[in-house]
């Protein structure tokens, strides 16, 4: 009995003691906690540098708060969330073509001093290049035409994406690139006819080829997101295209085209994150919208915020 006795007590002790210890781990973190944790401040950068370049979606065009578009409202956000000091600079233009965009940047010390040091590199291209092919092309409700001139662009915008992505390589080799994709602004208009959002997509597709032969390249994809704005049920999208259809009967137009993405006289757009302006950039929400795809991918990816 004795035995059992001392055995229950010693049980209990053992017990109270894996307790306390617990309790004090728990409440005390040890040593190697704290210095793993130190260990990984010590890491971060206090001080962040990004480059944005590309066309009018980086110089912020349609953002009636005048926040900077999403460039702004990213050196916001990286600041908040991570606690160090952004310095953003902006060299996006609106009209700009890729071939463009890396001209200005070829003729410009400025942008290639900023890019040689820039943690972090955000680029919007693409949309005028398919824009131009579209709007030059009115024969779109000839499918195999359009898919002739639409391949033949793709090609040579490749080529051209390719270059720029290269020449931005040779000023810095090694900061992550996050480039975004292009979105189709006339869906919720024309949501029935297929031409549009197929060249949206192959363009998008012949993006990500290219960008697949560089390395620290993350793609930034709002195509659908900006693209089909607050219809984003099946339901409300078949809708979309039920009265599309009504309205255009499966046609379009170089007038209709232009006068719906370029009006400049417009007070309305159907497309909440859209400009009501001129049916074809982002609003102040398009824009936050694209900080929070830009920011989770640079937080998937965060190289540029350790030294």
């Amino acid at each position: 009995m004795k035995f059992k006795n001392l055995s229950k007590i010693i049980g209990v002790t053992l017990l109270l003691v894996l307790i306390v210890l617990a309790a004090l781990t728990y409440w005390h973190p040890g040593s190697r906690t704290t210095k793993t944790n130190n260990a990984t401040n010590d890491n971060r950068r206090s001080t962040v540098r990004v480059v944005a370049l590309g066309d009018s979606l980086t110089q912020g065009v349609g953002d009636q708060q005048k926040d900077g578009g999403y460039t702004g409202r990213l050196k916001t956000m990286i600041h908040e969330k991570d606690h160090v000091k952004v310095i953003m600079h902006n060299f996006g233009k609106s009209g700009d073509r890729s071939d463009q965009i890396e001209k200005r940047l070829v003729n410009s010390k400025e942008q290639q001093q900023q890019l040689k040091k820039a943690q972090a590199i955000t680029m919007t291209v693409g949309g005028n290049d398919l824009l131009q092919t579209l709007t030059k092309n009115v024969t779109i409700n000839q499918q195999s035409k359009l898919n002739v001139q639409l391949n033949t662009a793709q090609s040579a915008y490749q080529k051209k994406l390719k270059h720029l992505l290269t020449t931005v390589r040779k000023y810095n080799p090694k900061a992550p690139i996050y480039l975004y994709t292009i979105y189709n602004p006339v869906y919720v208009y024309f949501a029935n006819l297929t031409q549009i959002t197929n060249a949206v997509n192959d363009w998008n597709a012949a993006t990500k080829q290219t960008a697949k032969r560089f390395d620290d390249l993350y793609m930034v994809d709002i195509n659908h997101a900006l693209s089909v704005g607050q219809y984003k049920s099946v339901v409300q999208q078949a809708k979309l295209k039920h009265d599309a259809k009504k309205s255009n009967n499966g046609k379009i137009s170089t007038a209709s085209l232009q006068e719906l993405i370029l009006a400049s006289n417009a007070s309305d757009e159907l497309n909440d994150y859209l400009s009501p302006t001129d049916h074809f950039h982002p609003n102040a929400k398009g824009y936050r919208l694209m900080t929070r795809y830009a920011f989770k991918q640079m937080q998937a990816h965060q190289q540029w915020l350790m030294k």
